[in-house]
């Protein structure tokens, strides 16, 4: 019954995308790019579906497809941005961040609905609370954060700036009744946006205003579903709607994205996804009792380089089986779906989401803690591996962590780079997935 609803769901969630881009090659929108700008979060490859069906069905020139997916092929001049002052979002932490114009509009709208001397709170937004050191708005500035290398950085660059933010961590205790205006950014899964939306109403003064990005219509096909359910959620949190946006709120494609849609044949512009921006006010005391603030990570963040490599938290295994063993051809996921199968095989993450299996994790963060410069999490401590098996392992996977680091340093950049991988030692296992498995987004 439950998966021939989602069949139904799709089904006419497909109807909708192909309605969509037939409007736009009726108005005389013939480039991909152009396109995808004008729908409604539609994800680039649910594009060139959407055009298979079109042309199957006879509507568009059946060659069409054929020549969507090379112009789509072709890597875009304008697609590498420079160097964020931040590390890397990692697609473990669903980290998109917003583009300098809606950072700045986003600070502005808060600044319009509170006056001067009010607090605001920023939450979840790393990318945000960093344009909010460079933008006076008149306001007391506040980040809430979980701890990771991000936060890191912001905790220097804040001082660095005279501290204009004060900044918390969400395992310390969520505010209670703090802020005039909240501004957050949670990952469009219905299981973060309830419990940050609960800790933003209960952050919130009374008369107080939240804004929220929220998933449009065409990001998937539950979003129109999951929008009801945001607000009637907000109803129960003492949140009257004051109004939505579609498609107000940009975002910059982050580099594990950009690596996971080149993974799949495709190259977008750079600034494709957007946000609907949500606004509520605080009528009345939240009738749900604030969310619990921890959070369990089964994952350890070790820096090498600029890539961020995140690492499953497992008992030591045999030095033999410390290998990084390829999950997909390539190693490189080409989705950022959180329903592809493959992640839950997955024990060795980078920030270009490259993914791996490996059966000795503690070996692998010794690994990385060996060769990272000292930019691992607090508290980690490598061991010591004194055989000489267990040395020459701790050295080859170092080894190989350099080259992945030296690899996706060169991507983020454009520059062109060979994908074969010269180390011998690397185990295969990807004959056990079909290439053609297709993973709807969101």
């Amino acid at each position: 019954m439950i998966a021939s609803r989602r069949s139904a769901s799709l089904a006419a969630f497909n109807v909708r995308v192909d309605a969509w881009i037939a409007d736009a090659l009726a108005d005389g929108i013939a480039d991909c790019g152009s396109i995808l700008r004008r729908l409604p979060g539609v994800y680039p490859t649910e594009l060139l579906a959407s055009l298979d069906r079109l042309a199957l069905a006879g509507l568009i020139d059946p060659a069409f497809p054929a020549v969507a997916r090379r112009e789509m092929a072709v890597e875009t001049t304008n697609a590498f941005e420079g160097r964020s002052l931040l590390p890397l979002p990692h697609p473990l932490d669903y980290e998109w961040r917003f583009t300098a114009d809606a950072s700045r509009a986003l600070l502005n709208r808060a600044a319009d609905l509170t006056s001067s001397g009010s607090d605001v709170l920023l939450f979840g937004t790393p990318g945000l609370a960093l344009e909010a050191l460079t933008l006076p708005i008149g306001r007391r500035l506040a980040l809430l954060v979980e701890p990771n290398s991000v936060t890191d950085r912001l905790f220097a660059l804040n001082q660095a700036t005279g501290s204009p933010l004060a900044i918390a961590f969400c395992s310390g205790g969520l505010p209670r009744e703090s802020a005039d205006a909240v501004l957050l950014d949670p990952p469009w899964y219905l299981d973060f946006v309830r419990p940050m939306l609960s800790a933003a109403a209960h952050a919130c003064r009374a008369d107080g205003h939240i804004l929220i990005s929220l998933p449009p219509d065409g990001a998937r096909p539950t979003a129109e579903a999951d929008r009801e359910a945001v607000l009637a959620l907000g109803k129960r949190l003492g949140l009257a709607l004051v109004e939505r946006v579609p498609l107000s709120i940009s975002y910059e494609t982050p580099f594990f994205e950009r690596n996971a849609l080149r993974a799949a044949g495709i190259s977008t512009p750079p600034q494709w996804r957007r946000g609907d921006l949500v606004v509520f006010r605080k009528v009345s005391v939240a009738r749900l009792p604030p969310p619990n603030s921890q959070r369990i990570r089964p994952w350890t963040e070790v820096s090498v380089g600029r890539m961020r490599l995140f690492i499953g938290k497992g008992g030591r295994a045999t030095v033999g089986d410390a290998d990084l063993t390829s999950i997909v051809a390539g190693d490189v996921l080409p989705t950022v779906s959180r329903r592809d199968p493959r992640r839950s095989s997955v024990n060795v993450w980078t920030s270009g989401n490259r993914v791996f299996r490996t059966g000795n994790p503690q070996l692998v963060l010794d690994a990385a803690i060996s060769c990272s410069g000292g930019a691992v999490g607090s508290g980690i401590q490598p061991r010591l591996w004194g055989t000489l098996d267990e040395r020459e392992a701790l050295e080859r996977v170092a080894a190989e962590l350099r080259d992945l680091a030296a690899l996706e340093a060169a991507e983020e950049l454009g520059a062109p780079v060979t994908t074969e991988r010269s180390t011998v030692w690397r185990l295969n296992s990807t004959r056990s997935w079909s290439g053609s498995t297709a993973i709807h987004s969101g």
